[in-house]
């Protein structure tokens, strides 16, 4: 059975109580600085190199919590990952800047192009990281192949996913949906977590929001650790939790 503490409270003050190296895996999507209403307990419209110099504040506390072999998954939008970006590859090993897709019908502009993607940057602790290929492999597309037949007797499930993900948003019409405004698709963190984890492992979420991170942990029986200033946030995350049943 796997475990999962809910915390509330400023993230950078709890993951400062936490044990250094004593997690495996951190998925992120923390506030993008765009104004968004956080139940009135966080301040979403800090000038810019506020919010950069911020982010870097809590990052520091990711790196410090992270295994060795740990990896590191962070959402935002492109324009604040381009600045993000520097600091973590002066810090981790930068494997891949990501693109999840969402096909949309808001946010349409008179005279810009429709915004329908957040980015995300994995890195890792050190060279020496996980990542389960098998876990998370696509089907080939000509199974029937001669050479494809071969790679599949020889044990191998599939292609490795490539790095946009296409999954709607979470809209009121789901049956997932909280009062939360930002949530992520519990299947698209599943794809992280289980590339870049193992059963038993550790995630941390430093910005639980809808505490989808932790959900999508628990499935895959993944030990989890969420974190969010808002207590009616946390309420929702425990919420959550307890529909899903242990095994």
């Amino acid at each position: 059975m796997s475990s999962h503490k809910l915390i509330t409270g400023d993230c950078v003050v709890e993951m400062g109580k936490l044990e250094s190296r004593s997690i495996d895996l951190i998925v992120t999507d923390p506030p993008f600085n765009i104004g968004k209403e956080y139940g009135g307990v966080y301040k979403d419209d800090m000038e810019f190199d506020d919010y950069i110099d911020w982010c870097k504040t809590w990052l520091n506390e990711c790196l410090r919590l992270l295994k060795n072999d740990g990896s590191l998954y962070l959402f935002n939008y492109p324009e604040n990952n381009a600045y993000l970006l520097p600091f973590l590859q002066k810090h981790m090993v930068f494997k891949r800047w990501m693109t999840w897709h969402y096909p949309t019908n808001i946010g349409h502009s008179k005279n810009n192009f429709t915004r329908s993607q957040h980015s995300i940057l994995f890195c890792t602790k050190t060279k020496e990281h996980k990542f389960n290929k098998d876990a998370v492999a696509i089907p080939f597309r000509n199974p029937t192949d001669k050479r494809i037949r071969k790679l599949i007797e020889n044990g191998s499930k599939g292609k490795t996913p490539y790095d946009v993900f296409q999954f709607n948003l979470v809209k009121n019409v789901s049956r997932d949906k909280t009062s939360h405004p930002c949530q992520i698709p519990v299947p698209l963190l599943k794809i992280f977590i289980e590339a870049s984890s193992v059963e038993g492992d550790t995630v941390l979420d430093p910005f639980g929001g809808s505490f989808s991170t932790n959900v999508a942990a628990k499935l895959l029986r993944r030990n989890s650790i969420g974190i969010d200033i808002n207590p009616e946030y946390v309420k929702i995350g425990e919420i959550r939790l307890l529909e899903i049943k242990d095994d």
